[in-house]
């Protein structure tokens, strides 16, 4: 176990930004929703298009390159209505998986459609995050993958990082690590499961209310606990209060009948991720329940690098070569935007 310092040691936000695309009409780059970004190799960006199901490719000038995808029943394209994720390969090609069809499609660095893989399981088969395996031709889930179908199922008593090879004619799925899964359902102030891919294919997690980083090898064994002393608050009759309060209808009834349940303490980690030199990304809770409070940086090895304050900047959206970084965000007229700005050598 590796305990960081209970002291921050301040770090400066002030990245070079090398582009920003979004607008408002008719251009290239009016994108309706930004539902998923990242990078290629090279630096390219790829931006999906949650709305026009399109994936919008473009160079380290914030050019555009090309366009591929649309919703459609033919080869290449995706389910209408769906739920896309995607994820760049080591060697350029764009892996799609579309949720409805439970089945990636790859298409190559060109954006031409080469074929598609199913993915055996239930009914449906949500991923919510991916991020792509260094050391192999194989994607990692980086959010809780959710099972759905006809029958009820029991809960799981763990919640996987689940690892996809895609070099077959179907998906391999295989279980590369297991987190903590808090007893109940529909749990609100339940710690969130957040997972980072490392360069040697192994990960870093997040799945207690604790400050409790576990890294894993390539096998899932895990090398590595990284811990700071921050302690979880508990939740009061306030923090039940106010999140009543601005919750939906449904979500107040299922809690007046009992039906719905709250955990018992605040998670102190809010999100994680990892940049393509296997550095750890970590937001901390802010002031409020839900608020973004500080973000940490830790090296893979265990070392603490700093900490960037509250709304210093955001948590990046994708983590690119040479220090690129792309965040998503709405301008002063609510406009789709991704800002693609460098990281200082140090912070890589």
């Amino acid at each position: 176990m590796i305990e960081l310092p209970a002291e921050d040691r301040w770090l400066d936000a002030d990245f070079e930004e090398l582009y920003r695309i979004g607008s408002l009409h008719d251009g290239w780059d009016a994108f309706g929703q930004v539902a998923y970004v990242d990078f290629d190799a090279a630096g390219n960006l790829h931006v999906l298009d949650g709305q026009a199901a399109q994936i919008t490719v473009v160079d380290l000038q914030g050019n555009p390159l090309r366009r591929f995808g649309r919703v459609g029943e033919g080869p290449g394209e995706f389910s209408a209505g769906g739920t896309w994720t995607f994820s760049v390969l080591g060697d350029q090609r764009i892996a799609v998986y579309d949720a409805n069809r439970r089945a990636f499609d790859l298409f190559n660095p060109d954006g031409e459609f080469e074929r598609r893989i199913p993915l055996d399981g239930p009914t449906f088969i949500s991923i919510p995050d991916l991020q792509t395996d260094p050391t192999s031709e194989s994607l990692v889930s980086t959010g809780e993958v959710q099972y759905l179908d006809w029958t009820p199922l029991a809960r799981p008593s763990f919640r996987y990082v689940m690892r996809y090879g895609l070099s077959g004619e179907r998906v391999e799925a295989d279980t590369l690590a297991a987190g903590w899964q808090p007893p109940g359902d529909l749990l609100a102030f339940a710690p969130e499961f957040r997972v980072g891919v490392l360069p040697d294919g192994g990960v870093a997690f997040t799945d207690s209310s604790t400050y409790r980083i576990r890294i894993t090898g390539p096998d899932g064994r895990v090398s590595r606990l990284l811990t700071r002393p921050f302690r979880p608050e508990p939740v009061s009759r306030r923090h039940r209060a106010e999140f009543l309060e601005r919750a939906p209808e449904s979500i107040r009834r299922r809690a007046e009948s009992g039906a719905f349940e709250f955990h018992h303490e605040i998670p102190v980690v809010r999100d994680l991720r990892t940049s393509r030199k296997g550095t750890i990304w970590v937001l901390r809770r802010g002031d409020e329940p839900d608020s973004a409070g500080p973000i940490d940086l830790i090296a893979p090895d265990g070392r603490y690098l700093g900490t960037f304050p509250a709304g210093a900047t955001d948590l990046p959206s994708a983590f690119g070569p040479e220090g690129l970084v792309a965040f998503v965000e709405r301008d002063d007229l609510d406009v789709p935007t991704v800002v693609v700005r460098r990281l200082p050598p140090g912070l890589q």
